[in-house]
This record gives structure tokens, C-alpha cells and sequence, in this order.
């Protein structure tokens, strides 16, 4: 995929490091069903955070990152998203949609306008923009980061009951479980 972003870039001065950035990041929340003979399961697609990261390093967390100079927030959802997990949302999104027509697999969420805005003056990512993305699929794409595993040691998908019990970065956990009942309309226990 071709992106035609200009990232983020720091200053060294006096032994300390000053980033010149937007410090708004995006979070796209994408879930995957996948229909079985006995009933729908149901995934994230999860990346374990790297050693060359400042925080929660050796966590497993959602996509995402800061956006771009000369990107709009859903280009930065969908470059986050393939570059940490090599998941073309694009693709998903519009072979999703070409067979919703013929009553097979669909899409839902919005990748141009986030759902939600998360602002916490106090921490380095202040303000986050939630992409909610639910992608039904006969089965789930490869997983195949395009960063360093400095950025993402490990990606792997976990079933929605494992990543909503799990202790995971920024507490995303809770993040998807937001998304899920207040998007989709989802009655979870």
C-alpha cells in the first residue's frame, strides 16, 4: 500500500528529544466474525508492543498510533492498522461490501469519522479518535506486520472472550467492550 503521509519528526537538543508531532492518535477497534456451521466467532486482531516503545512495552494492544502531517484521521486508521498488523482495511472493507450484495459477508463502521473522542489532557496521546470496524468474513486474513518488531514483537488473533479478559495496553480491553455495546449495540455480560 502507498500512503502519502509525512511523519512525525524530533529534535535532539542538550541530550533530550523533542517531537514535533500532532498529538492526536487513532484507534481503529477492528472486530472480526467469522461464521461457522455452529454459529459466529468472534476476533481482534491484537499486537504485542515492542522494546523500541516508551510504554506498556511487552503488552498486547489495538492498532494504532499518532496521526500524520498531511493525512486525515482515517488514513491514519487504515496505515496504522496495515502497517502494526499488514491488514488492508480498504480491501476487507470493499470485498465486505461487493458480497453484502449478493447476501453474503458485510461491513460495519465508518472509516472516515471516528465514533468516539477520547481526551486525557495528562497523557502523551491527549486526544484519540475511536474507529469502531466490524468485518463478517469466511475466514480471518493473515496477520503480517510491516514495522520492526521494535514496534510490534508479535501479532496474533485472540477470540473476544480472551482480549475482553485480558489485561491489555492502555486498557484497550475496555475500549473494545465500549465500542461494542454503544456502537454495534452488542448485550455483553
Amino acid at each position: 500500500m502507498k500512503f502519502n503521509n509525512r511523519g512525525n519528526w524530533f529534535i535532539e537538543q542538550e541530550e533530550k528529544v523533542y517531537w514535533i508531532s500532532r498529538s492526536v492518535a487513532v484507534l481503529p477497534i477492528s472486530i472480526f466474525v467469522v461464521s461457522e456451521p455452529d454459529g459466529e466467532s468472534v476476533f481482534v486482531p491484537l499486537g504485542k508492543r515492542g522494546l523500541d516503545l516508551p510504554d506498556e512495552v511487552g503488552k498486547w494492544s489495538l492498532a494504532g498510533g499518532y496521526l500524520d502531517w498531511d493525512e486525515t484521521a482515517g488514513e491514519a486508521a487504515i496505515r496504522e492498522t496495515y502497517e502494526e498488523l499488514g491488514l488492508d482495511l480498504l480491501s476487507l472493507r470493499d470485498r465486505a461490501e461487493s458480497a453484502e450484495e449478493n447476501g453474503c459477508l458485510k461491513f460495519q463502521g465508518d472509516m472516515e469519522q471516528p465514533y468516539f473522542v477520547y481526551s486525557m489532557p495528562t497523557l502523551k496521546q491527549n486526544v484519540t479518535l475511536h474507529f469502531p470496524l466490524m468485518f463478517w468474513v469466511e475466514e480471518l486474513p493473515q496477520l503480517c506486520p510491516q514495522v520492526s518488531t521494535g514496534e510490534v514483537e508479535e501479532v496474533r488473533w485472540f477470540d473476544l472472550e480472551t482480549a475482553l479478559g485480558s489485561e491489555l495496553a492502555f486498557g484497550h480491553q475496555e475500549t473494545i467492550r465500549h465500542c461494542l455495546i454503544n456502537y454495534f449495540g452488542w448485550q455483553l455480560d
